[in-house]
Order: C-alpha cells, then sequence, then structure tokens
C-alpha cells in the first residue's frame, strides 16, 4: 500500500508541475502568435499603400518566416518538424525513443515564425510536442520507473492541447483516445493534474472565455438532426481526400531532388506570403476566417472560396515541414463546408431552415473525426471550443458517419500516416 501511495503522489505531482510549465510556455506561446498575426495583418496593409511593389513585402516575409522556421528544425532538432503529434505517439507506444535534441525551443520560436508568417499550421500540434518535452524534463526529478515517465510524458502532451483551445475536457479524452488508446487510474489522475493546472495558469494569463463566440440556441428538436447525418457523410469523404492531400504532398516535395528541404520550405512560404498579399485573411492558423463563418458573414460565395483555398492552403503549409499543428486548419475547412451545406440545403429547400450556424459547428468536429479517427476528442473540443453543448447529438452523429465513410474509402487516420512515413523515413537532412 505503501509503495502504490508513493508512485500516486509522484505521478501527482511530476504531473501538475508539467502543467504549470505547459500553462506558462502554451499560454506566452498563445499570447506571441497573436502578436505575429496583428502584425503581419499592419504590415499587409502597409504594403497594400505601394500598389505595385507592395506585394514583395508579405511575399519576402512568408518566405524568410518559413525558411528560418525549417532552419531551426534542420540544425537543431529534426524532430520538431510538422505537428509532431506523431512523434509524441510513437514515443509513448515503444515505437521510438525519447529525444534528445532541443524540441522545446525550436517548436517554441520556430511555430512563432512560422505560424506568424502566414503557414497555414496549428499551434496545437507545438503545445502537444513542447507539453510532452517539458513532461520528460520534470520527470527527470520525480521518477525514476520508465512506464510512470511515458504516463507523465503522454499527460504532459494532452495538457499542450488543453492549453491550445482553452479546453481542459478535450485535452485529457485526447491523451485515452488518441494518444495511449488505452486507460488507467495512473494515466487518469497524470492527464487530470496536468490539463487542469494547465489551463488555470493559461487562463490567469490570457483570461478564460470561449475560443470561438458562438451565438447559444435551444436543443434542437430531433426532426432536425438529419442534415447533421448527411453532412457527415460528406465530410468523411472530403476528410479523405484532406488525408490524401497531405500525404501525396509530402511524398512529392521529398521527391524534389534539386531543392534542399528548406528552399522547399521557402517556396512554399513565398507562394502562401503572395496569397496573403490578395487574401491576408485566409492565412495563417485560421482562427479569426472560423470565428467569420461562425459569425454568418459570408455569403455562399465567400464560403466557397474560403473552404476550396484553405483545403489546398493547409496541407500545401504542412508540407514545408515547419513546427505547426493540422488541427486548427481543419477548423475553417470544416466550418466553411458546414455553412456551405447549410445554404445548398435551404437553396434546393427553401423550407428546410436547416441551421448555417449548427452544421459550421457541427462541421468543425465531424471533420477532425474523419482525418484524425478520434470522434470523442473532436466532439469534446468542439463543444468547449464553441460552448454549444446543444449540438453534441449532431457532432456525435456527424462523427459517426464521417468515420464509416472514411473507413469504407480505405482513409487511414492521419496521424497514424504521418507516424508510418516518420518510423520508414531515413533521417537525413539534405
Amino acid at each position: 500500500m505503501t509503495l502504490l501511495k508513493l508512485r500516486t503522489i509522484r505521478i501527482l505531482t511530476a504531473s501538475l508541475f508539467t502543467g504549470l510549465l505547459i500553462g506558462i510556455v502554451g499560454g506566452l506561446f498563445r499570447l506571441l502568435l497573436a502578436t505575429a498575426d496583428n502584425l503581419r495583418n499592419a504590415l499587409i496593409t502597409w504594403a497594400h499603400t505601394w500598389v505595385y511593389i507592395g506585394w514583395l513585402a508579405p511575399l519576402g516575409l512568408g518566405l524568410i518566416g518559413a525558411t528560418l522556421a525549417r532552419l531551426l528544425v534542420v540544425r537543431l532538432a529534426p524532430e520538431a518538424e510538422g505537428s509532431g503529434v506523431q512523434r509524441v505517439e510513437a514515443v509513448f507506444t515503444g515505437e521510438a525513443q525519447p529525444s534528445t535534441q532541443p524540441i522545446l525551443p525550436v517548436k517554441f520560436f520556430g511555430g512563432i515564425l512560422a505560424i506568424g508568417s502566414g503557414l497555414a499550421l496549428g499551434r496545437e500540434g507545438p503545445t502537444v510536442q513542447m507539453g510532452s518535452s517539458l513532461a520528460r524534463l520534470v520527470s527527470r526529478l520525480w521518477i525514476t520507473d520508465y512506464k510512470d515517465a511515458r504516463i507523465v510524458d503522454a499527460a504532459g502532451a494532452g495538457a499542450g492541447l488543453a492549453v491550445a483551445f482553452n479546453a481542459p475536457v478535450g485535452g485529457s479524452v485526447f491523451v485515452f483516445e488518441e494518444l495511449a488508446s488505452s486507460f488507467s487510474p495512473w494515466l487518469l489522475i497524470a492527464t487530470l493534474a496536468a490539463a487542469i493546472s494547465a489551463v488555470w495558469i493559461m487562463r490567469l494569463m490570457l483570461g478564460n472565455q470561449f475560443d470561438f463566440a458562438v451565438q447559444q440556441a435551444s436543443f434542437n428538436t430531433g426532426s432536425k438532426e438529419w442534415p447533421f447525418l448527411v453532412l457527415g457523410m460528406l465530410l468523411g469523404i472530403i476528410g479523405a481526400l484532406y488525408n490524401w492531400l497531405i500525404f501525396r504532398l509530402l511524398r512529392w516535395t521529398d521527391g524534389i531532388c534539386w531543392l534542399t528541404t528548406v528552399q522547399t520550405a521557402a517556396l512554399i512560404g513565398a507562394s502562401i506570403g503572395l496569397a496573403a498579399w490578395f487574401t491576408p485573411a485566409l492565412v495563417g492558423g485560421g482562427d479569426n476566417v472560423t470565428q467569420a463563418v461562425l459569425s454568418g458573414r459570408f455569403a455562399m460565395e465567400g464560403l466557397t472560396t474560403i473552404f476550396v483555398l484553405r483545403f489546398f492552403i493547409g496541407p500545401w503549409s504542412y508540407a514545408a515541414r515547419a513546427p505547426g499543428g493540422l488541427f486548427a486548419p481543419m477548423l475553417v475547412v470544416g466550418a466553411s463546408f458546414g455553412a456551405l451545406f447549410a445554404g445548398v440545403m435551404n437553396y434546393l429547400n427553401p423550407h428546410a431552415e436547416v441551421s448555417a450556424l449548427a452544421c459550421a459547428v457541427v462541421g468543425m468536429g465531424t471533420l477532425f473525426s474523419a482525418c484524425v479517427r478520434a470522434p470523442l476528442t473532436g466532439v469534446i473540443l468542439t463543444v468547449e471550443m464553441t460552448g454549444r453543448g446543444d449540438l453534441t447529438f449532431g457532432l456525435l452523429g456527424g462523427s459517426l458517419m464521417a468515420i464509416v465513410i472514411a473507413m469504407l474509402l480505405n482513409s487511414e487516420p492521419i496521424y497514424e500516416t504521418l507516424k508510418r512515413q516518420m518510423l520508414q523515413k531515413t533521417v537525413t537532412v539534405k
């Protein structure tokens, strides 16, 4: 009994301290990303005063930001490229060894450079891997058992996701459903302790509000749930295509023998910067676009433009292999398609009265379920980000249909694909 108590105290202490650290680091990361977004938008606004040469400013910003972000990865920590979630999963399952590279600073500064300069990447990938890295540092002080250290590492990763979206429950469920695919009392203690302390610190720094301001409504009647099932089926197809595009672009950039990975990142960054000159709101992490969609600011033409452009910009940005995640860009694609779907349904049947807002919210979580194959995480994160608990039934139904369709299309979960590619790939840097 004494040994069990000591083990519980060690895991609890290490997890709480890990949560405090990732709360500080993740909160600062979010704050600096918001500042970078404002500075980028101000630069583009100023550049438009120079009609003929102003486009060089956002192009140069994208080129420099992506290049420096990729250089940090290549020179200091190759294991910090991309989302990082797949590496955290591989370490937890024993398929990869814990990194000895400086993951934390590369992920932090590389993420700010990449996302801040305009690449359509998410903040959650860096915070998940930074949370795992911080947990590993803390484990050296309190934990001697390898299995217990893995538990704390997983809890730190979940706390990183919780901080990214102010979603402590979603971050915790992510550990059980996606990362560990298992459940134990010690994992539960570690995960809850890390998520609670991390989000508490983050809220002290940034305040406590939903990530997206969404109009609240009463629970939908059962007769209004059927559009979510249709939406889920369509997003199952879109999710399979989205995963395929990510994988194909990564393979394609691997095959460009006449460019180094740094030069490829520079090319991608420059193209995103040029896109920012024409549509500054459609680059970067995309939270502002998601909020605009949820606020009903776009007509059908605008929603179509957002969906098509972000569908390609997200995977294209990820191909730069700079530090950045996949989930936040998925939110834009899912929300815009959901709102577009409602518009089409109402056009075809004016008496259908399909809610564009409800479909946009359901689209966010459903696309995540289709791509990642972690429906409970997607549903809970979406509810925590929007406060629309009345749409839980629609989110579950849409996610179910999306998963079924994606499986029928033989679409592998994106992190499984990325993990397999990572493990098969020989570590060679051009």
